[in-house]
């Protein structure tokens, strides 16, 4: 069954105004943020601190110290609850650490202490996390900071000496920073979103690509190098006869008679199987076989093709040149068949005929009725149209069918028994051709049956293939094998009297109204012929 799958780009749902933000790298510059807090502390107590941290007023350092320790574990909450958001918690966090940062380095002993390099790195985290021209507000503010504490230094003799010029190189490498940071950031972003947007791209090509495979009609089957079924589609589901996707396993296992078809081309070369019918399947099926290397891991693709389409086409040719044919045998042989049947008629009725030559009249009128038979087949072939196809429901059909056919052929109603364990099944086909088709297979077990009853008609739907059937079981002695090779053969016949255009009718029928008809089985106890028949469902779907 197909299924009609609507895919446009938009499948893929983003939304630039409501994308995931990424805390992750705020969480990584609060992990560095705690980690520089803690090592202070750890070294003001284990009085372990180069000489110049907290040498101007170590109690301030150890305080903030302290309290910067405190919300860095703060923050850790905050962002694990996402709230404020982020952009707030980015803005607030990195004004925190300027001021902090400037604090430790006035109670280190302003400038000359180094710690200034520390705001370098805020300015570049916060530069980076942040959009537009918020990283450059985070270098005025810290080179206010900055130079704030100097002048102050200056004017209350903090200090021994208070040193502009390097407040003013410190400014200068925080502008410089903020401004290579958000450049680098605003090309990552660029980067990103452009990955993002190929990424959209590609996964609506996979699945676009998904859905042709799956949507075909060709069927397509790959497998890897030891055999084992890497993509398998709905086409090809439906040709093998198989329940379901049987991804990962061995083409073995899954459809012995296809891992043959491989097998034979691996040996001989030849891309193209000839016809095959799976284990499973309801029809002919031809293997086109390609071998796909990519990566250096060889892989074969498999083309499953209905042969019926195929066939169906060269019978349409077929019937066109038969047609053609049958034109001129109708316009040669039917007038001088009609007159040898007409003189033969007229010798019969002579009476001055021997009786035993009588004999002889009786033989041309048969077999001009047969010649004829022939031809009004051949005709009747050759120009059937398209199937007017209806759906109705099979078991009440059936029914109708019984009771007119019992009277036809003067049987009783024990002698063709209707089984069925559906009582309302619908199916699609024209109720005349079926007619024709049933009335056919009924006439030529009812020719070979024996015992009671002669026929047994069944109608079920099929556990591997989930589609309406009838069956025709007749009670003969079955046929033999030369027979059975030969059975829906055009003109072949075992009967002095027939045609051997009756099964092969019915087959082309079956076909046409996009049904299928085989042997199901063939033993002493009787032949069953089985009709696998579309239903609404299905007619629906390919519609």
């Amino acid at each position: 069954m197909l299924e009609r799958t609507d895919i446009t780009p938009t499948a893929v749902q983003i939304d630039s105004g409501t994308a995931t933000v990424d805390w992750k790298p705020l969480n990584l510059f609060n992990l560095y943020r705690l980690t520089i807090a803690i090592a202070f502390v750890s070294f003001v107590l284990a009085d372990v601190s180069p000489s110049f941290l907290g040498q101007f007023d170590s109690r301030l350092f150890l305080v903030t110290c302290w309290l910067y320790s405190g919300f860095a574990v703060l923050c850790i909450f905050t962002i694990e609850q996402r709230w404020p958001p982020f952009h707030v918690q980015v803005l607030g966090q990195v004004l925190v650490d300027i001021f902090a940062i400037t604090v430790l380095m006035y109670a280190s002993g302003g400038v000359k202490s180094g710690l200034g390099m520390l705001l370098v790195v805020t300015i570049a985290g916060g530069s980076l996390l942040t959009e537009g021209r918020i990283a450059f507000f985070l270098a005025a503010v810290a080179s206010l900071c900055v130079l704030v504490q100097v002048a102050l230094a200056d004017i209350y003799y903090w200090f021994a000496y208070a040193n502009y010029t390097h407040a003013g190189m410190l400014g200068a490498s925080f502008f410089a920073t903020a401004f290579l940071a958000h450049t680098l950031a605003r090309r990552v972003r660029s980067s990103e979103a452009l990955a993002k947007q190929r990424g959209v791209h590609l996964q609506y090509l996979a699945q676009l690509n998904a859905q042709i495979v799956q949507n075909i009609q060709s069927g397509i089957v790959v497998i890897d190098i030891v055999g084992r079924i890497r993509l398998f589609n709905e086409a090809a589901r439906r040709l093998l006869g198989l329940n379901e996707q049987p991804n990962g396993r061995t083409l073995t296992s899954v459809a012995p008679k296809l891992a043959e078809q491989v097998s034979n081309w691996q040996k001989s070369g030849k891309a193209t199987s000839p016809l095959f019918r799976p284990v499973a399947g309801e029809v002919d099926v031809i293997a086109t076989f390609t071998e796909l290397n990519r990566g250096g891991a060889i892989s074969v693709l498999i083309m499953l093709e209905d042969a019926t389409l195929t066939a169906q086409r060269a019978q349409q040719l077929k019937l066109a040149s038969l047609g053609r044919l049958t034109a001129s045998i109708a316009h040669e042989i039917r007038n001088p068949l009609g007159a040898i049947s007409h003189a033969g008629q007229l010798l019969a009725e002579s009476p001055r005929i021997f009786q035993e030559d009588a004999r002889l009249t009786q033989i041309i009128a048969d077999n001009s009725q047969r010649m004829n038979t022939i031809i009004e087949n051949v005709l009747q072939l050759s120009r059937r149209g398209q199937p007017n196809t209806q759906c109705f429901d099979l078991y009440t059909w059936l029914q109708s069918f019984v009771d007119e056919f019992i009277i036809q052929q003067d049987l009783t109603a024990s002698d063709v028994v209707l089984h069925t364990n559906h009582p309302s099944l619908t199916v699609c086909f024209d109720p005349e051709q079926l007619y024709q088709v049933v009335s056919n297979l009924c006439e030529n077990g009812l020719r070979y049956s024996q015992g009671t009853p002669l026929l047994e008609l069944s109608i079920g739907v099929g556990v591997d293939t989930s589609r309406p059937f009838l069956d025709v079981q007749d009670h003969g002695q079955g046929m033999t094998s030369v027979v059975k090779a030969q059975i829906f053969e055009p003109f072949f016949t075992t009967e002095s009297k027939g045609t051997g255009l009756g099964l092969y009718i019915a087959r082309e029928i079956c076909e046409a109204n996009q049904a299928s008809m085989l042997l199901l089985s063939n033993s002493s106890s009787g032949c069953c012929f089985r009709i696998h028949l579309s239903s609404e469902e299905k007619e629906n779907t390919v519609q």
